[in-house]
């Protein structure tokens, strides 16, 4: 769970936003903040808050962290943290506070603009029966430096991260409820080795895969999907229906001005809980 504050990608947001307060004082395009906040038990609270991307069809807008900000959170187990502000728009709470168990409620709320911010969620359970088939692989290196395929002494081709091999891994899991999960994976290497060795002068973009949140009870990793060798980390999350929800609508463009779903007062972007299991996983050297 080392990486849970680093799921980024939901959070573009380029859409002209508006509503009203019940005093009819309307929020101008550009004026609510984006926070970006994932809670998971035993962890410090942490948040990220920056300004919403104005609509203009003579610019480009671009988002701005905010500091300076004083935000509470209050659990339903009588907790109360005042978020710290770091820089960068980064807010924590101290290393001693720690988020509470599953079911715990979370409140947040905090003045920008002379608006109140708020927005409540739950910390889901941890996921249940977590099992994968296999607990490693063997991926045969391929070289590319030379410009010549050089696959390490063994034979093999494939797809852009190569190796010949095309084995399956299988993942499962309870879900009786029907409860939001989706999977990632991360090397834990100090210094991984990658599989594929890109031309000279080039690289691979590195990458961390995961798959859409849904509420099945299985999933298949492809050993093509691997980009180093080495120690793994194959994450299980639990989300909330707010989660997926984003994820669904992070296709929104300056094409199609929908606006993102949320469940944050005056503000936009994710507030959410999430709870994981992490299984170990290790890609080998042929």
């Amino acid at each position: 769970m080392k990486n849970l504050y680093k799921i980024a990608f939901l959070m573009t947001f380029q859409c002209m936003l508006w509503s009203c307060t019940k005093t009819n004082t309307v929020i101008n395009p550009g004026e609510k903040p984006i926070i970006e906040a994932y809670l998971a038990p035993n962890h410090p609270a942490s948040m990220k808050v920056y300004t919403e991307i104005p609509y203009s069809e003579t610019s480009e807008g671009k988002s701005e962290v905010i500091d300076g900000l004083t935000i509470k959170l209050t659990g339903s187990n009588g907790k109360v943290f005042t978020l710290k502000s770091i820089g960068n728009g980064q807010y924590e709470s101290a290393k001693n506070e720690l988020i509470g168990a599953a079911k715990t409620i979370y409140t947040m709320e905090f003045d920008y603009k002379g608006r109140k911010v708020s927005a409540s969620t739950e910390i889901p359970s941890k996921p249940v029966n977590f099992t994968i088939d296999k607990t490693e692989i063997s991926r045969t290196q391929i070289d590319l430096s030379s410009g010549v395929p050089n696959f390490g002494g063994g034979g093999g081709g494939g797809g852009p991260f190569g190796g010949g091999e095309n084995t399956s891994v299988t993942l499962t899991w309870s879900n009786p409820e029907n409860m939001y999960h989706f999977v990632a994976v991360e090397n834990t290497e100090a210094s991984p080795v990658q599989i594929v060795i890109p031309p000279t002068g080039a690289t691979f973009p590195s990458f961390r895969f995961f798959n859409e949140p849904l509420t099945g009870t299985n999933n298949i990793l492809r050993s093509q999907s691997f980009q180093y060798f080495g120690k793994h980390d194959v994450i299980l999350y639990r989300v909330n229906s707010e989660y997926a929800a984003l994820y669904q609508s992070s296709g929104t463009t300056s094409q199609n001005l929908s606006t993102p779903p949320t469940s944050i007062t005056n503000g936009m972007g994710i507030f959410t809980g999430i709870n994981a299991d992490t299984l170990k996983f290790t890609v080998k050297k042929n």
